[in-house]
C-alpha cells in the first residue's frame, strides 16, 4: 500500500511539472482504463447496466464477508443468550434431580457426598454441553461404555431426547498416547461414535438429530502434565444446539 501510494504521489509531481496538456493526457488513459469492460468478468458478478458497465470496480463486486476474527454475541441478539441461558438451567436441575437425587450431589469413592463431580454444564455460543469425565464411563484405552455406568448415561440420553435438539457427541483424550497402535484421533472418536451407537440402539435416539465427532488431545480444559489435569481431559462432551 505504501509503495502504491509512493508511485501515485511520484506520479501526480511528475504530470504536475509536465504542464495542463500532459495531465489531461494521463487522466484520460486513466479514465479509457478503468472504463474499459472486462470480458473474463461474469455476469452475475456485475453491477449496473447489462449491456455495459462503468469499469473494472463497478463490474466486480464482493459476495463474501469475512467471519469476525472474536466471536461475539450481537446485542441484537441479546435474548437469544438469555434463552440459552435458561435453557441450560432447566436442563442442569433436571439433570441433578435425576442423577443425584435432593442432595444433587455424587457419592464419592468414600463415601463422602461431593466427593468428585460427574457432569457439568457450560454455555457455548448456540447452545450448551454437558460434559462426563470419561474415567467413569470407559476403562482406560477401551472404547466400550462400561456396564455399570449405563444406568447413569441412560438418565442423561432420556434427558438429552426430551429436549428434541441436535445433539454432537465429542470425544477428547488427555495428550498421552493411548497402548496398541490406536492414536488419540482413533480413541476419542471410537469413544464418541460407541456413546452415539448406543443412544440409537438403546434410546430410539432419531438418527437425524445426531452427530459424532473426535478430537484427540487438541481441545483440553486442564494442564496435562499432572494425573488431575489429563483426568478433566479425557472426557466425553454432549454438545446441544438450541440454534
Amino acid at each position: 500500500m505504501l509503495t502504491l501510494l509512493f508511485a501515485v504521489f511520484v506520479t501526480l509531481y511528475a504530470l504536475k511539472q509536465g504542464g495542463e496538456p500532459q495531465v489531461n493526457k494521463a487522466a484520460g488513459s486513466l479514465q479509457e482504463s478503468f472504463n474499459t469492460p472486462l470480458e473474463d468478468i461474469p455476469i452475475d458478478r456485475r453491477v449496473g447496466p447489462s449491456e455495459q458497465g462503468f469499469g473494472v470496480f463497478e463490474h466486480l463486486k464482493g459476495d463474501q464477508i469475512l467471519a469476525p476474527l472474536i466471536q461475539k454475541y450481537p446485542a441484537a441478539e441479546k435474548e437469544t443468550v438469555q434463552v440459552i441461558e435458561a435453557e441450560m438451567q432447566r436442563f442442569r436441575m433436571k439433570l441433578e434431580e435425576r442423577m443425584y437425587g435432593p442432595d444433587r450431589v455424587r457419592p464419592g469413592e468414600k463415601g463422602e457426598k461431593g466427593f468428585d463431580r460427574i457432569v457439568a454444564v457450560e454455555r457455548t455460543q448456540k447452545g450448551f454441553k454437558l460434559r462426563l469425565t470419561a474415567r467413569y464411563f470407559f476403562e482406560p484405552g477401551e472404547t466400550h461404555i462400561k456396564r455399570e455406568a449405563l444406568p447413569e448415561l441412560d438418565k442423561i440420553i432420556e434427558l438429552l431426547k426430551e429436549m428434541d435438539r441436535e445433539i454432537t457427541v465429542g470425544g477428547h483424550t488427555d495428550s498421552l498416547p493411548p497402548k496398541g497402535e490406536m492414536s488419540n484421533w482413533e480413541l476419542s472418536t471410537l469413544r464418541a461414535t460407541s456413546v452415539l451407537r448406543y443412544m440409537i440402539r438403546q434410546h430410539d435416539f432419531p438418527q437425524t438429530r445426531l452427530s459424532a465427532v473426535g478430537y484427540a488431545d487438541l481441545r483440553p480444559i486442564a494442564h496435562n502434565g499432572s494425573e488431575d489435569g489429563r483426568a478433566l481431559n479425557r472426557r466425553i462432551e454432549f454438545h446441544v444446539h438450541l440454534e
